[in-house]
């Protein structure tokens, strides 16, 4: 009953999150954010069971805190990629879990679920906004399919479709090319 009620203000916060994501003008706000977002995602996805959210979570969270120890702080480049190779092998490890989870009970749901996984990985890896948002927009009714059902994530993944929607159709600074990464 405790672990659900946590879930739930999880799930909230999440939404809240994910809004205050596109209010901030700095990269370094953002970045507090978005590691806050994640690190948040994360114990609400491990506490609802989805690992495909889980793995995209840490993922985000890992490579915010090594874009952030380069970009803001004099860590040292041996310490950089010591800290890139830990976060790589936990994430790879959690992989493993979910994947070898997935094959002993595969559904629809999960499917999807790492689907919308790889669409997002998939987006943040362009050059290019268009294609940047393109991914997300299709991430946006991928993610609805598969947390069918869960009002946060529903209400994120419109977000996700509406934001998109409007920047594709109505953002002109679309045809700048950008590193996302």
């Amino acid at each position: 009953m405790m672990l659900d009620l946590i879930a739930e203000i999880l799930g909230w916060t999440s939404v809240a999150f994910y809004i205050s994501l596109t209010v901030f003008n700095t990269i370094k706000s953002t970045r507090y954010a978005a590691f806050c977002s994640a690190a948040n995602d994360t114990v609400w996805a491990f506490l609802m069971g989805w690992w495909p959210k889980v793995i995209l979570n840490i993922s985000v969270a890992s490579l915010n805190t090594y874009r952030y120890a380069k970009d803001f702080t004099s860590t040292s480049k041996a310490v950089i990629i010591g800290l890139g190779s830990i976060m790589v092998t936990g994430i790879l490890y959690i992989v493993y879990l979910a994947v070898t989870a997935f094959m002993v009970e595969p559904t629809l749901p999960v499917a999807l679920q790492f689907a919308d996984l790889s669409v997002i990985l998939a987006a943040l890896y362009m050059t290019t906004l268009t294609n940047y948002r393109q991914l997300l927009l299709l991430s946006g009714f991928i993610g609805m399919a598969a947390y069918y059902g869960n009002p946060q994530m529903m209400t994120i993944k419109a977000l996700v479709i509406c934001m998109m929607t409007y920047k594709l159709l109505y953002d002109r600074s679309q045809s700048k090319k950008i590193k996302i990464l």
